[in-house]
């Protein structure tokens, strides 16, 4: 017979958001002896490293962190700007992770940085309408996008909460490219998960960026950027079927 383990499943939050963004989803991915974890990166949530300090190496080694205190290989879920960090992450420890989710997330392949992939989507919201701070090494979007842009199948109710939590990003992580090799970050199992309905990462977009680095297999959802807060059981069944 058979053994079957419990799965921990592991959010790492995209560009602006924090742990908090995943609160729906751990009621509904803590079963049947499941785990389920959202971290805060370096200079977002609760933790306050200056954005100019924050380097692609400081979001691998959070995440590299916090997998330290599993006895078992993980789920490494991914949101948007953090796809980059999953990858970096496999590649460094793959030993480590039994699943890399890309949830309308940057799969980038080895050699280049994600802002070059970014740059291309000419349908984003975001794209267009960035704020940068050179000196104090940060980019942020503009208020007026905000619903729009992340929120816009969301409950004003989410909308209100989110909009108030976001930070600022360091520009350094995204624009670093990434290492990646075939017989370490290649041999961990992939899945994208895309959202038809994004202005932030378009659907255009997500379906070449899978085209040029295929996955294991894919799933779609007709969500906008930030699914985990407007279809949550929808997205849990995704996940849980992993």
């Amino acid at each position: 017979m058979k053994t079957v383990f419990p799965t921990h499943f592991v959010f790492v939050p995209g560009s602006f958001h924090a742990s908090w963004c995943w609160y729906k989803m751990q009621p509904l991915l803590n079963k049947n002896g499941n785990t389920c974890e959202a971290i805060d990166l370096p200079g977002h949530g609760k933790d306050l490293t200056p954005a100019g300090q924050i380097t692609l190496g400081s979001y691998v080694d959070a995440v590299c962190k916090t997998l330290e205190k599993y006895d078992r290989p993980v789920v490494l879920i991914s949101h948007s700007r953090a796809g980059i960090i999953i990858s970096q992450v496999a590649e460094q420890v793959p030993d480590k992770v039994s699943h890399l989710v890309y949830l309308c997330a940057f799969l980038i392949p080895n050699g280049e940085p994600m802002v070059a992939t970014a740059l291309t989507d000419t349908s984003s919201l975001l794209v267009a309408n960035l704020i940068f701070n050179e000196a104090e090494g940060w980019h942020f979007p503009k208020e007026s996008i905000f619903k729009n842009a992340f929120y816009n199948d969301c409950t004003e109710e989410d909308v209100a909460l989110c909009s108030s939590l976001l930070t600022p990003e360091p520009n350094a992580p995204v624009g670093t490219p990434l290492h990646l090799t075939e017989n370490r970050y290649g041999r961990v199992k992939k899945t994208y998960i895309f959202t038809t309905l994004d202005n932030t990462i378009t659907f255009g977009l997500q379906q070449k960026m899978v085209e040029r680095e295929p996955v294991h297999q894919t799933f779609v959802m007709d969500a906008g950027h930030s699914p985990f807060l407007s279809q949550p059981r929808t997205l849990a069944d995704i996940l849980l079927k992993l």
